[in-house]
């Protein structure tokens, strides 16, 4: 969760709720319990052993929602070591980056693939401003080697421990009227599929397939390399500050046209909206923030369950304290845009037509205070740019993009049921790394190339060597 500039308001939560209340802090935070998947964490499962001798450890993702139990783990250590090992293997493949991914990508009873030795910067283009990374490389450490060549990236999705292969194969993203997913940006892209053959692809060569494999799911083969449009390094400045829900979203519209970038997050059961912009800037470096979210949240989780007739009361009395405190901060971009996640959550993403966004989001907000959803976490409310990338959630369209969060070890079955509906209602898409529940029939009547992906899909893969059950069930 990004910072939420909350200190003072806690404080001052703290001091109105009396002593005679404050044990109720005391109580362990709820991020900090047990996964729902505990039971297959390698802690408790050591998994299998191979038919080479070796222990196979079981997988399972960041929030703890997925696991599974490979009968193969793989690292090559090149692209030709990579080759190798799918001419010589017919097993089923899967790929895995950072494992950051909430929907069922990943799982498989088979073997499991880890680019993660296939990382770093390869090469800088200035005459063409494009550089090339190994798939692997996680995003967080694309950032100081191209800042060494004076250089950086146009955008970035604001969690900055995924790896490029799997933020590309979701669309994944940051915010920004004039910025696409992090998939738009892919100039070029090397992959090698099933047989162990190496193809590149752009918008001039194997077009097709650069088209399919810019946000593939991981069902087309591996990809080996990315070449990403980037520009000449830029400092941001970040401000951050909250406002009566009501103004916030009067607001909202202008400060999307007048600042790089914006978004919000609003508050379940509360009347006030943290809003954000990030802006060029040339001013000088400040240090960063004291980052106190996750406690924040886990102590605002603490007193809206010991005491659930006061939520809205106990929610907006730390919130309206915050009105006035405007937060600040300089730094590189990339240094801005990454944020570290250290409270794990279960997360619905769903991307609606730009203009219909706001409307949107005041209906879900409605609905959750409606139906006294048991949930504190903001909504996270983005823009993001049309692209033409097949299977992207903003292709052809500009877009809102609403996310919706709970803590890993509560219960999120219910609440995203609540809200599915609406963004459905919305003609939304959902983020294909993140939780819905879409059918293959429903994903093909929301995206027109839908066909000719599955058509370039069965070209290269025919024999289905990179399905999994969920794949499968979208492509077969």
């Amino acid at each position: 969760m990004k910072h939420i500039p909350l200190n003072a308001g806690r404080r001052k939560l703290l001091k109105a709720m009396g002593a005679s209340l404050a044990t109720a802090t005391f109580l362990p935070a709820c991020s900090e319990g047990e996964s729902p998947d505990a039971s297959f964490s390698t802690e408790k499962n050591l998994g299998i052993v191979g038919a080479d001798g070796r222990r196979i450890l079981p997988w399972s993702n960041w929030s703890g929602n997925l696991s599974c139990q490979p009968t193969q783990r793989e690292t090559p250590r090149s692209i030709e070591k990579l080759q190798t090992l799918l001419q010589e293997s017919s097993k089923p493949i899967r790929c895995v980056g950072s494992a950051h991914s909430f929907s069922p990508l990943v799982p498989t009873d088979h073997m499991l693939l880890s680019l993660a030795r296939l990382r770093g910067l390869q090469s800088v283009d200035k005459e063409n401003m494009t550089a090339t990374f190994g798939a692997g490389t996680r995003l967080g450490q694309t950032g100081d080697k191209l800042w060494e060549q004076g250089m950086g990236l146009l955008n970035m999705p604001d969690i900055d421990t995924q790896t490029l292969a799997g933020s590309t194969a979701t669309s994944t993203h940051g915010t920004g009227r004039n910025f696409g997913s992090l998939s738009s940006d892919v100039a070029a892209m090397s992959l090698v599929d099933a047989s162990g053959e190496l193809h590149k692809c752009s918008a001039t060569e194997n077009t097709d397939l650069f088209n399919a494999a810019r946000n593939h799911l991981g069902s087309l083969g591996v990809v080996v390399d990315v070449t990403l449009r980037i520009r000449e390094s830029y400092k941001i400045e970040e401000k951050k500050w909250f406002l009566p829900a009501e103004e916030a979203y009067d607001m909202a519209e202008a400060l999307n046209q007048s600042s790089r970038h914006f978004e919000m997050f609003t508050f379940p059961h509360a009347d006030y909206v943290l809003m954000q912009t990030l802006d060029e800037t040339e001013l000088d470096e400040t240090p960063p923030p004291v980052d106190d979210s996750a406690n924040t949240l886990a102590e605002m989780k603490v007193w809206t369950d010991r005491l659930p007739w006061l939520k809205s009361f106990l929610l907006n009395t730390a919130l309206k304290n915050e009105l006035e405190n405007i937060e600040q901060r300089v730094n590189r971009s990339y240094r801005v845009f990454g944020n570290v996640r250290s409270l794990k959550f279960n997360e619905m993403e769903y991307s609606v037509p730009a203009e219909r966004g706001l409307e949107c989001l005041e209906e879900v907000m409605a609905t959750i205070k409606q139906h006294n959803a048991n949930v504190v976490f903001p909504l996270e409310f983005r823009y993001i740019k049309a692209d033409d990338v097949w299977l992207s959630p903003f292709y052809q369209r500009d877009s809102c993009a609403i996310s919706c969060h709970q803590f890993h070890d509560e219960p999120f079955q219910e609440y995203f049921a609540l809200l599915e509906p609406i963004f459905l209602k919305y003609d939304g898409r959902p983020h294909w790394g993140k939780i819905n529940t879409l059918t293959a029939t429903q994903f093909a009547e929301k995206y027109e190339m839908w066909e000719p992906f599955k058509a370039v899909r069965k070209q290269i893969d025919p024999a289905g060597r990179f399905f999994n059950q969920f794949t499968e069930s979208l492509f077969a």
